[in-house]
């Protein structure tokens, strides 16, 4: 998702998008600007300068000129890498606005120029100037030739053909998702029966976990993965709340036969049943809006970004 100030920078500067940030020139210099998802506790705004490769140096250089200059620059934290430079600025009690983002970039322009780093209007990979294009990069944005293009989308489907073929299949991944939500289950069962607790707030973390699994045993990533999560959480609920209101009643010398009958006739245990139900979703829907809408497939994609 792109975020408003974002989106204004982008029109703004006529930059292009990715799935969740935008990209472009500004005074020569290349910037990537983005949001951390919604759900993210605490919220950030990201902003990265592509320079090119740095000597140990100009790193050292940087870094002096950002710490001495962070608390007017107003960002949060920062790492230089080998071709780029990211910032952080936290968001948890106030938005960063647009006039902080722009002075980074003014005082980035103006020490790169300092420093006699190039300008990043050219491919970033072999530097010419030739037939160049906006790429969207899993979500980064990047300047490539053709032939730097071409060569880098070769390298992404071999690294996918590898990777697909050390992947299992869909019911190995749906095995995993089960098998990590088990733990979850018998706590859940444990906290409400023995220690009186409500462990609906288990729903949470019972989600994770199966996405956890899933991973752990290679299922196969695709389109029906978040399904299949989705699905394995939705019905680890059910079975964690059946099992607790019948082990309560088990608790209160009924015999399990009774324990059953008691949860398809008794209007009382069906409430209860049904409240903690609904709980159970509300906490989980967090977890389930993160698994169906934010979350990403792990391929590696490359292609022509589109303007803003």
């Amino acid at each position: 998702m792109i975020f408003p100030k974002a989106k204004k920078i982008a029109k703004d500067l006529g930059w292009y998008k990715t799935g969740d940030g935008v990209f472009g020139l500004y005074k020569g210099y290349f910037f990537n600007v983005s949001d951390a998802n919604l759900i993210s506790s605490p919220q950030y705004k990201f902003v990265s300068a592509t320079t090119g490769n740095l000597t140990e140096e100009k790193k050292l250089q940087i870094n002096v000129e950002l710490v001495t200059n962070k608390k007017r620059l107003k960002f949060t934290s920062f790492e230089i890498g080998d071709t780029c430079i990211f910032f952080r600025f936290a968001e948890t009690f106030i938005y960063t606005k647009l006039k902080t983002v722009y002075s980074l970039f003014d005082f980035l322009v103006n020490l790169f120029k300092k420093l006699n780093i190039p300008e990043q209007s050219k491919c970033h990979s072999c530097g010419t100037n030739q037939k160049i294009n906006y790429y969207d990069s899993n979500d980064n944005g990047i300047i490539l030739c053709d032939t730097c293009f071409h060569e880098t989308n070769n390298k992404s489907y071999e690294i996918e053909k590898e990777r697909i073929s050390k992947e299992k299949d869909y019911v190995t991944g749906l095995f995993g998702a089960v098998i990590f939500s088990i733990p979850g289950i018998i706590l859940w069962v444990l906290l409400a029966v023995y220690l009186g607790r409500i462990a609906s707030g288990m729903a949470f973390i019972i989600a994770f976990s199966a996405f956890i699994g899933y991973g752990i045993l290679k299922g196969r990533e695709g389109v029906l993965k978040k399904y299949i999560i989705f699905l394995t959480n939705m019905v680890s609920i059910i079975i964690a709340n059946t099992i607790t209101v019948i082990a309560l009643l088990i608790k209160q010398d009924a015999t399990v036969k009774q324990a059953i009958s008691e949860l398809q006739t008794n209007e009382a245990v069906k409430e209860a049943f049904y409240a903690n139900m609904v709980l159970s979703f509300i906490l989980a829907s967090v977890a389930w809006i993160w698994i169906l809408f934010i979350m990403k497939d792990n391929t590696l994609t490359i292609k022509k970004a589109d303007k803003f």
